[in-house]
């Protein structure tokens, strides 16, 4: 009997690699492991201006993804935008996120949208194609109940949140921790690890490890200078994973500090290895996993909150264990057989 075909939907980014590259390379490789016929589809996303963004998503629409290399593809699954304005009989659609420049975070330092016409033109073009393309859809998934707030409150669609696993999942360990927190991501502002960096000068016993790369390092080296936290502050830049491994296993706790995440694979990393998190008030998709006091601290997202958290819980060795522990429980429970079962059985493989 020949195995189904599946194509999975991809947008490249080219140069810039991050957790949603890390969910596609995991759906593919648990797919394949599961006797389907998989291969990833990927196309850039040319983003110079508004009506860029827009053309991008019309590539998508052009092609025919119900035929490739000389013979019927069974379904295809799409990831995020504009992957879904593919055309497909089963077409399901596993979302990572929308273009949120023309969606929340519009009107925002971190969109590149004006409210000039062709913006605004722009715009509603982006959100009348997102609402055709993922309609067509059999069934919509999406990573984080965050991600089906957002999709229901701007496009009417409705959705399920379908968690992935982090992508070292089975490699994480726990051994005795150190004096340091640990930050994860890429350096960029919507991330906002100022955050971490400032709150060392109300945590005066806390040192932070910063693993990342990105546009703000250098303003985060400026900014730990001016605040005399250097000597605590150290940037890791890139590591293995093996590396990462062994940094979240010996973290007194991981920040995480990004405004609005759509999901974010650092909590559950830090779950994994025994870690508690803290997190801030506006995080977004981490809030479904850290709940203040119990897996982890959630403060509000100021310096001196965050600080003066870390400061007070910094030497409560039982206290932090018991909140990864718990932490631990809940990121244990999820996996990729659930995964691939909904997402293949909504495609009525």
């Amino acid at each position: 009997m020949t195995a189904p075909r599946v194509v999975i939907a991809a947008v490249q980014s080219p140069f810039l690699s991050g957790g949603a590259e890390k969910l596609v390379e995991g759906l593919h490789r648990e797919l394949s492991a599961r006797a389907f016929e998989c291969d990833v589809v990927r196309l850039p996303l040319f983003e110079r201006t508004g009506f860029d963004v827009a053309k991008s998503a019309l590539l998508w629409r052009l092609g025919d993804f119900g035929f490739l290399g000389g013979r019927d593809v069974d379904a295809l699954i799409a990831t995020r935008f504009p992957s879904y304005l593919a055309r497909h009989p089963r077409k399901v659609v596993w979302l990572v996120h929308q273009y949120r420049q023309a969606y929340d975070q519009f009107g925002t330092a971190y969109s590149g949208f004006t409210t000039s016409e062709d913006d605004t033109r722009a715009r509603e073009m982006i959100r009348r194609m997102d609402t055709v393309g993922l309609s067509e859809a059999r069934a919509v998934f999406t990573i984080s109940r965050n991600v089906s707030d957002r999709l229901a409150r701007y496009n009417g669609v409705e959705s399920r949140a379908l968690y992935p696993p982090p992508p070292l999942a089975g490699r994480y360990r726990c051994e005795p921790p150190q004096d340091y927190l640990l930050w994860v991501g890429r350096l960029e502002r919507w991330k906002r690890p100022h955050l971490a960096v400032a709150a060392l000068a109300h945590a005066p016993e806390v040192r932070l490890r910063i693993v990342g790369e990105g546009p703000e390092r250098a303003a985060l080296e400026r900014l730990a200078r001016e605040l005399s936290v250097s000597d605590r502050c150290e940037m890791l830049g890139t590591v293995s994973d093996e590396k990462m491994i062994e940094l979240f296993s010996r973290a007194r706790a991981v920040a995480v500090t990004a405004a609005d995440e759509d999901y974010g694979y650092v909590p559950l990393e830090a779950f994994l290895s025994g870690r508690p998190v803290f997190t801030v008030t506006d995080a977004g998709g981490p809030l479904e996993f850290v709940a203040d006091g119990r897996t982890g601290i959630v403060t509000e997202p100021d310096p001196e909150a965050l600080g003066t958290a870390l400061r007070i819980a910094w030497n409560r060795d039982a206290a932090l264990a018991r909140m990864g522990e718990r932490g631990k429980a809940i990121a244990s429970g999820l996996g990729w057989d659930e995964v691939v079962e909904r997402l293949t059985g909504a495609a009525g493989l």
